[in-house]
């Protein structure tokens, strides 16, 4: 089977874990979106690793990596995340890197900052250049990774839009950048890479008739898709289902099952409506004990109640099959969890999940009270050894939102993973 593993909550839901678990029983491993926005939290031989660009499988001997064309790619990031996972002892020479990835430039990543700074809405953007790179691909100026291999078409593609940027940065304060100043540092990270790189369409099209097993990685989550998700307050790509097949050139039929990763819990790092937030002691008390602070940023993540109307949509937007649910462990010691069945809004009750601002920022929730458990879930390795609470707390999310969840974490661990 060749699965697709996607978050179905505000990102931050557990990916790297579950990629790390599942990509044991796979030939190859694929990023089909997003950038360097994303950080993937994998416990490698007891130490804690974060990737933002690299697959996840790249811990995992024996399986291919590929970074597709739907990824936006900062050339020094990706070397440096090389590097530093070959100074770890990691085995990185299989990974693959296509041709056609748009690259994030500096002045990418400085519009990004005056931007951000200058609207009147704040999204809470990285400021990594990823919104500016996809931008530019949507408008037909990017920059390719095959465009490093040779220095003299990479100056006279970025030498125009650097000057185009340096206008617009002017206006807002910013500060200018100097061509000559990154030219060079670029196309040697091309030269450190070229081995890696080729035209990944094709090369994934022939393991699917070669009948290797494919995983799927995708960043961030459902509800930050840039249509499908909170809208102003979402990503620049699609990390719901669509984005795999516009983000590595297979079809549909390339896909058999699709995994959704759901924390027990909700959060969420930058602004945007959030109906089941808590900013109360409750809410300190799930952000400490679930470590909510984030893999790229180091921003506090905000936190609430699992929302099952949230939930529910995404899955429906993204066919799941099956649920990973993480963080289970991190509802131990607490007396009462509650969970959002329905919505307030103008005085009507709804479970439908419109994605929209105007609609979710007024909305109040209606929520289902469920008695918790006192014992630690840490070291639990059975479905049937979890507490009498949490089976039944498992079983209430799974007969609203129609979806089994096969997988359960209960710890950061690869070990530490319920299979049922």
């Amino acid at each position: 089977m060749n699965v697709v593993v996607l978050g179905l909550q505000w990102g931050d839901e557990g990916k790297g874990k579950a990629i790390d678990y599942m990509a044991g029983g796979f030939d190859v491993v694929v990023r089909f979106q997003g950038g360097h926005n994303a950080g993937h939290t994998i416990y490698h031989k007891g130490q804690k690793v974060i990737v933002h660009l690299l697959p996840s499988g790249v811990f995992t001997p024996g399986t291919v990596s590929v970074i597709a064309h739907g990824v936006v790619v900062n050339p020094l990031q990706l070397v440096k995340e090389i590097q530093d996972l070959e100074g770890l002892g990691i085995d990185v020479s299989s990974l693959v890197l296509s041709t056609a990835a748009p690259l994030i430039l500096p002045f990418h990543q400085q519009l990004d900052i005056v931007f951000e700074n200058s609207r009147y809405l704040k999204i809470g953007t990285t400021k990594r250049g990823i919104g500016p790179a996809y931008e530019d691909l949507t408008g037909r100026r990017a920059v390719f990774v095959r465009d490093l291999f040779d220095r003299d078409r990479f100056y006279q593609k970025i030498k125009p839009l650097n000057d185009y940027y340096n206008h617009l940065i002017d206006v807002y304060g910013g500060e200018r950048l100097d061509i000559d100043g990154f030219v060079e540092e670029y196309t040697a990270a091309g030269e450190s890479l070229r081995p890696h790189a080729e035209n990944t369409a094709y090369l994934l099209n022939r393991f699917r008739s070669e009948g290797k097993k494919i995983l799927f990685e995708g960043a961030q989550g459902a509800l930050l898709d840039i249509t499908l998700g909170t809208y102003p307050y979402v990503t620049s790509s699609h990390p719901t289902i669509g984005g795999v097949f516009s983000g590595t050139g297979l079809s549909i039929k390339a896909v058999d099952k699709v995994v959704g990763i759901s924390k027990a819990y909700a959060t969420r790092v930058g602004g945007g409506p959030f109906p089941s937030e808590l900013s109360d002691a409750i809410g300190d008390r799930l952000r400490e004990k679930g470590n909510e602070f984030g893999a790229t940023t180091g921003r506090a993540r905000r936190v609430g109640w699992l929302d099952l109307v949230a939930l529910k949509y995404a899955i429906m937007v993204n066919g799941v099959d099956e649920i990973f649910l993480t963080k289970l462990d991190v509802l131990d010691g607490f007396e009462t969890l509650e969970v959002v069945t329905r919505y307030r809004s103008h005085g009507r009750i709804s479970d439908t999940f419109d994605p929209s601002f105007d609609f979710l920022d007024g909305v109040e929730t209606v929520t289902r009270s469920l008695p918790g458990w006192q014992e630690a879930t840490g070291n639990i390795r059975s479905f049937d050894g979890l507490p009498d609470p949490a089976r039944d707390y498992i079983h209430f999310i799974e007969d609203y939102v129609g979806v089994p969840c096969r997988f359960v974490s209960v710890g950061s661990g690869r070990e530490q993973t319920i299979l049922r």
